[in-house]
């Protein structure tokens, strides 16, 4: 893509292009806000000190600039941004509007670490412009980082200090090369960060392997801020600036050779964590179940909901139906949803999470777009998508969970936390649709789906199963940090994997099972997922997931044998449950005098120790393969029944197949108070 790189001057920004080049991207121009009172400015989105060296940069650099002046006034401070007048994030806008006024441009460079306010308000404004951010810094180990920038000849200087530990007399024009020892240091004794991220100091590159001429401060002074006696604050003030050539003078090529610059796809493995080894490659596994095709019989479920006390509403079973037009059905799925909502006084910001089942994956980008004219808000609910084996009319089916503050005027309020993350980095997959992918309420977590995309350049990782089982889950535990920077992945409570053939099944279960505590993970093989990926994960977490009691139970009927896998937190206002029906003989029928009395079983074990709470709420997604002979059309009179009398929600969903050879019926579920 060509780039328009937004550079402060100092070193995160200048990174953040040496990685936008080693992804392939061009950089074409620079551009910067600068102080409209050519002094320091106390942004809350801009570093100005060191505005007088940005000519000398893209001198250096050989490249147009582009600039126009800031005010530096914050005028909406939200979490989430919507255009104001007079904002400094404004005059973002117009400045890049005026570079794609003159020259053609597709991102936008941003040297953003941990600043969600930074990185919402320059992933807004790209949005606007239909740009794309690429923020390759983001969320990135600041140690891990410098040793980076200092490898890969980036040579800074301090230009401005303001925390304890930094000194102005002592630590201005000094390097971050010479300053690394005490940066590492004093993030140790006051738990400095060591790139800078807190406002601890700032930052000028002198020079790189960007520039073909060095950046030389021929006269400065420095100028105090606050003399306090232990923080003292202070800035440099560059009043006299040269460029030095650089010789021998040799192209980009040249400059960067050499160099221990990352691609995209060396970010896939953590520092210090071994690659996995895998012989078995993507082509040699894709000719599976998603090139079969499945009889499966009208389930003609309707959709169904229940509402919770404090706040959740569970959706499910909406069924999209029409005769060979998939559109029709996703708009009708869609209108019904919407309905759902509106009759229990939500909307459709309140959604937490859909999960989409859809016949025909091929069909996604025409689906996708009917989704993104109804959920076209900002922060929009996580989302996990995959194909499974539908009946003819009936396309999509859709089930949700949404959730509105009861007390929003309380003393006691909730609060709901989305993470929308847009820009490209080497931390996540940014979303590739519109859906967040994570949203904590309280202390559920719930996160979109995940599958192995290497962050940095959206394309599935290479290899096999193992590798993109490894990756997907860096995901799932790198967004639970995100969301909460106290949970990881021994904080999720249940989940689904999906996979395209059941022979990854022991492999998922493997890996899952030496990373987590006793989170109990149901395996489903569908006929395909996003990017015909092998693996996706979709778990939901507690931040008191270690509060958690488990255990295993089961039961036989006849010749079937029931187990149970269920946990439990405290307070026991929530419950979750995996639940699996076998039977050795392939050729027999699970009737609907079976289903009930798992369904009896279930529902006890879901519900122990409050079966006769009118506030409890059973959400159930029932799994079935289209392969055994199974008596769904029954399954909907069975539950009607149940809901007579209990608060039940409940999905159907037809697959290829579970998690075991002889495994008949899966039931996931979930009881909320």
């Amino acid at each position: 893509m060509r780039v328009v790189a937004l550079i402060s001057g100092g070193k995160d920004s200048t990174y953040n292009m040496m990685q936008c080049i080693a992804a392939g991207h061009t950089i074409v121009a620079l551009a910067n806000l600068s102080p409209a009172k050519k002094t320091e400015i106390d942004s809350y989105m801009y570093q100005s000190v060191g505005f007088e060296a940005i000519d000398y940069i893209a001198s250096a650099m050989e490249l147009p600039l582009y600039k126009i002046e800031t005010k530096g006034e914050s005028k909406e401070r939200g979490k989430v941004y919507v255009p104001t007048d007079e904002d400094e994030v404004e005059d973002l806008y117009k400045l890049l509007k005026q570079v794609m006024d003159d020259i053609e441009i597709d991102a936008v460079s941003c040297g953003a670490i941990l600043s969600d306010y930074q990185r919402v308000r320059v992933e807004n404004v790209c949005s606007r412009l239909g740009l794309v951010s690429l923020a390759y810094l983001w969320q990135r180990k600041q140690e891990e980082l410098l040793e980076e920038m200092i490898k890969c000849e980036i040579d800074a200087v301090l230009i401005k200090v303001a925390t304890l530990g930094l000194d102005p007399q002592r630590h201005l024009r000094r390097s971050i090369r010479l300053l690394e020892p005490h940066l590492k240091a004093m993030h140790d004794k006051y738990g400095l960060n060591v790139c800078g991220e807190g406002g601890e100091y700032e930052s000028l590159t002198l020079d790189c392997p960007l520039y073909t001429s060095r950046i030389i401060i021929e006269e400065s002074e420095i100028v105090m801020d606050s003399k306090d006696a232990i923080a003292p604050v202070g800035y440099l003030k560059l009043n006299k600036l040269n460029l030095e050539k650089k010789l021998p003078q040799l192209d980009l090529t040249g400059r960067l050779s050499g160099l221990q610059i990352k691609d995209s796809d060396s970010y896939v493995t953590d520092p210090g964590e071994d690659a996995v080894a895998e012989t078995e490659t993507e082509e040699s596994i894709s000719d599976g179940n998603g090139k079969e095709t499945f009889d499966n019989e009208e389930i003609n479920q309707t959709e169904n909901t229940s509402r919770s006390g404090d706040g959740w509403l569970w959706i499910g079973g909406i069924a999209g139906v029409s005769d060979n037009n998939p559109e029709e059905a996703f708009t009708k799925a869609m209108d019904k949803l919407k309905c759902s909502l509106e009759a229990n006084n939500h909307n459709l910001e309140d959604l937490c999470g859909i999960s989409m089942y859809v016949a025909d994956m091929s069909q996604y980008a025409e689906l996708n777009k009917l989704y993104c004219e109804t959920l076209n808000h900002v922060n929009p609910p996580t989302r996990a998508c995959v194909q499974v084996p539908l009946p003819k009319h009936c396309p999509v089916i859709l089930e949700a969970i949404s959730w509105k503050n009861p007390n929003a005027s309380g003393d006691n309020k909730i609060e709901k936390m989305t993470m929308h993350v847009q820009s490209i980095s080497h931390w996540c997959p940014a979303n590739i649709g519109p859906y967040s992918q994570a949203a904590k309420i309280g202390d559920l977590i719930h996160l979109a789906g995940q599958i192995s995309m290497v962050p940095g350049s959206m394309l599935m990782v290479s290899g096999g199963i193992k590798a993109q089982c490894k990756l997907s889950l860096r995901h799932v535990e790198r967004l639970l940090r995100g969301i909460d920077p106290n949970c990881d992945l021994r904080d999720v409570v249940q989940g689904i994997c999906y996979l395209s053939d059941q022979r990854h099944v022991e492999d998922a279960r493997k890996l899952w099972e030496e990373k987590t505590n006793n989170a109990i993970m149901d395996y489903i093989v569908v006929s395909g997922l996003p990017r015909n990926a092998l693996v996706e994960w979709h778990v939901w977490g507690h931040t008191h997931n270690n509060q958690f009691e488990y255990e295993e139970t089961g039961q036989c009927i006849q010749d079937w044998s029931i187990s149970i896998f269920r946990r439990w937190n405290y307070e026991n206002n929530i419950a979750a449950i995996v639940c699996h029906v076998d039977n050795i003989e392939s050729n027999t029928m699970l009737t609907a005098a079976i289903f009930r009395e798992t369904l009896d079983y279930v529902l006890q074990k879901l519900n122990q120790a409050h079966e006769y709470d009118p506030n409890s709420i059973c959400n159930l997604k029932i799994f079935y393969p289209v392969t055994k002979n199974v008596c769904t059309y029954s399954f909907i009179s069975v539950l009607d029944e149940y809901r007579k009398t209990i608060a039940l929600v409940h999905t159907i969903v037809p697959v290829v197949a579970l998690s075991g050879k002889n495994s008949f019926l899966s039931i996931c579920g979930v009881r909320t108070q």
